[in-house]
């Protein structure tokens, strides 16, 4: 019977994320529990509960972990209202906030190096080859140090001619994607602005091979990531909405003289360094049936609609981007006034020029 006290003793205190980090003793131990920061020489704990997203380990946040309400340093919650294909563990509160859902940090294979032993520089040198293509896709981009992640978009970029074709679903694209900004946001590295903006700038570039292969998938397609969401339309259907958090923004047009698709991204400002929106960061591209730029679309207004709480009987600002590679984003001094917004309907309305000046352009709402 002591015997068996002694083993549940043991079991209980070793429970996930009830070890002081200070415990372990190098860099790979210390990143191994997922709750753990390394500062060059020890095993540090958390001390700010603007790092609580970045636990990847629920039990340090549960009841007695080390950053527990109860038992704990008090530091950080566990969400639940997440669902599990997102793994968002550990927030300030049990209310999510869309900008610090991360997907599941997967450590099993290598940034350099592809499952089957191919280097990242080997891959290259074989593009574009069909049979190297799940190769290319098995690099893992989460724990690629910003030097390697750079190199990885490179080498996606080189892939190009293989991944829009139909054999690649575009959720291999969205999950690189998704992986890039989750790999940026949460990279504990102090990095440059010049290497932010080449990351930024590879990722746009790797955007474009997406939205490449999204034309040839089907007309009408969405995804949602939190995040990061990603939507397509064809001009029949006069008008696209997408979901943010604790918003909706839709896109409405009413004429238009041939047929072609709106392909939308949108993203949490705050990922980008923008902290005064009310709206997801929205980017937009029109194309004609021919799969080329396209203006000739008329009447197009954006409705941006709070799903809940006060919003004010103002004139607010459609923000636009002048540059999207740039961490925080570069604005430009154009912007367009909404009527004054309707506080019973929570209801913001902006109308563009008709035709469209421009085929592609990224916009947020004011606060």
């Amino acid at each position: 019977m002591i015997l068996l006290f002694i083993i549940i003793g043991i079991i209980k205190s070793n429970a996930p994320g009830t070890l002081s980090c200070i415990t372990y003793l190098s860099e790979q131990l210390c990143e191994e529990p997922g709750y753990c920061i390394w500062n060059g020489t020890t095993c540090q704990d958390y001390t700010q509960n603007q790092d609580c997203y970045r636990i990847n380990e629920v039990g340090a946040c549960r009841e007695n972990g080390i950053y527990s309400s109860i038992g704990g340093s008090g530091l950080c919650e566990p969400l639940i209202k997440l669902e599990n294909d997102y793994k968002n563990v550990c927030g300030i509160t049990n209310i999510v906030d869309y900008n610090y859902v991360r997907y599941p940090i997967i450590t099993t294979g290598f940034s350099t190096h592809s499952l089957a032993g191919q280097t990242v520089a080997q891959l290259k040198m074989s593009a574009p080859q069909q049979n190297f293509i799940y190769q290319v896709l098995s690099v893992n981009i989460q724990i690629a140090k910003n030097p390697d992640l750079q190199i990885i978009l490179d080498l996606y970029k080189t892939y190009e001619a293989e991944l829009v074709k139909v054999y690649i679903h575009p959720y291999q694209i969205e999950k690189a994607l998704i992986q890039t900004l989750q790999n940026l946001r949460d990279d504990t590295t102090p990095l440059s602005p010049v290497d932010k903006q080449a990351t930024m700038t590879k990722f746009w570039t790797l955007v474009d091979v997406y939205l490449k292969r999204l034309q040839i998938h089907k007309k009408n397609y969405q995804s949602y990531n939190y995040f990061l969401n990603f939507l397509q339309g064809s001009f029949s259907r006069l008008y696209l909405t997408i979901k943010g958090q604790g918003h909706m923004i839709t896109i409405s047009w009413s004429k238009y003289k041939k047929n072609g698709l709106i392909q939308i991204i949108s993203y949490s400002p705050k990922l980008v360094g923008i902290l005064n929106a009310l709206s997801d960061i929205i980017f937009v591209n029109v194309l004609g049936e021919d799969r080329t730029s396209f203006t000739d679309i008329e009447n197009m207004k954006i409705s941006y609609v709070q799903e809940s709480g006060t919003l004010t009987n103002i004139v607010r600002k459609l923000k636009f981007i002048s540059d999207k590679t740039q961490i925080p984003h570069q604005l430009m001094t154009y912007t367009i006034n909404s009527a004054i917004c309707n506080s019973n309907e929570r209801e913001c309305e902006f109308s563009f020029p008709s035709p469209l000046s421009n085929s592609t352009f990224v916009f947020y709402v004011e606060q």
